[in-house]
């Protein structure tokens, strides 16, 4: 059922106000993992990858987790006398700016032998946070004691019909799950259509932006080994629409990395702020169950209309300049320019 959790407001009880606690956050997947045995021994298994997938009616993976994925070590809920060391050392790293004992303990994909529990936020994919040790703070909204958890910088996943598909050692196991709206919601089937559709658009399009960009990255740092003006020209064009990003990558913590306010961000519009925009306008419609405003309408069609130019300008430099290029090259005998995957 989804639930928004930590919803008391403005700021979290403190630590010694009695409470009940809640269960782990979002919809609870248990699996397990098997030990692997040789004559009556446990062989103790290398690192393993266990993925856990989400996919949506249509087999669309929605959200993915891994046992590869980066973790804090140490962890404030695990060890607050570690962690407090390193944010005397570093003031600005992932939770230092908030009291310790907020965070809740991390929610990991194990990959040992046993039972084990996991929690899909019942949120599309977000974007990848390129440092977890700069990941930012929680918010105050909400906060709890031990317990507070924010929610990814990605639109909510809608109610309907899921499968989750957990993967180790090349073999697959799925379960279906149903995801239900909280029943207090009494917001019409229509509106809330309208709200996934929308937002659903704006996730896709921001993912294809921000791969383009990973493509033009790719692709710039293979023109970079070649020599030639025809290329240094075409090189200057890929990083005009997919220039080296700024210090300090994009993502971060919560849902207010964009501020929720639709359209794209200050400067040159380039691939990675056209992804930007479209997720600004998709984070703009999270804050409630309830259909779209005539404001929240218009910057999903101001992200597409800000974008347009910039995607048009990446289709005709990976097809019509880029045939062009390698015409050239061919004719000098040089190998042609690929486009990564």
């Amino acid at each position: 059922v989804r639930v928004r959790h930590g919803t008391n407001d403005p700021t979290p009880w403190p630590p010694e106000l009695p409470a009940g606690e809640n269960p782990m956050p979002g919809a609870i997947i248990d699996y397990y993992l098997p030990p692997k045995m040789e004559g009556g021994i446990e062989i103790i298994l290398p690192k393993r990858e266990v993925t856990i997938e989400i996919l949506d009616a249509a087999s669309k993976i929605v959200r993915s987790y891994s046992s590869k994925d980066a973790m804090l070590d140490p962890h404030p809920a695990v060890d607050i006398a570690a962690y407090d060391k390193i944010c005397r050392a570093r003031p600005t790293a992932t939770f230092c700016g908030l009291p310790l004992y907020w965070p809740g303990r991390p929610i990991g994909v194990a990959m040992t032998a046993g039972m084990h529990r996991f929690s899909w936020d019942m949120h599309l994919e977000p974007f990848e946070i390129e440092d977890i040790t700069d990941a930012g703070d929680e918010g105050a909204t909400g906060a709890v004691p031990h317990n507070t958890y924010d929610d990814p910088n990605a639109p909510w996943a809608p109610p309907g019909s899921y499968t989750v598909r957990l993967t180790v050692e090349g073999k697959t196991y799925t379960q279906p799950m149903t995801l239900r709206l909280d029943p207090r919601v009494k917001t019409s089937a229509v509106s809330l259509q309208q709200l996934a559709s929308l937002s659903r658009e704006m996730w896709d399009a921001s993912w294809a932006a921000h791969n383009a960009f990973d493509t033009g990255r790719k692709l710039s740092t293979e023109l970079a080994k070649l020599s030639g003006a025809d290329v240094a020209t075409f090189k200057a064009k890929v990083d005009s629409l997919a220039p080296a990003p700024a210090v300090g990558g994009r993502g971060g913590r919560g849902g207010g990395g964009f501020g929720g306010r639709g359209g794209a961000p200050a400067g040159p519009l380039t691939l990675d702020r056209a992804s930007t925009a479209f997720m600004t306008a998709a984070m703009g419609m999270q804050g409630a169950d309830v259909a779209p405003t005539d404001r929240q309408v218009a910057a999903v069609a101001a992200a597409h209309a800000q974008a347009a130019p910039v995607t048009a300008k990446w289709k005709a430099l990976t097809t019509t300049d880029l045939a062009a290029l390698n015409a050239k090259r061919k004719a000098t005998g040089e190998s042609a320019v690929v486009i990564p995957k």
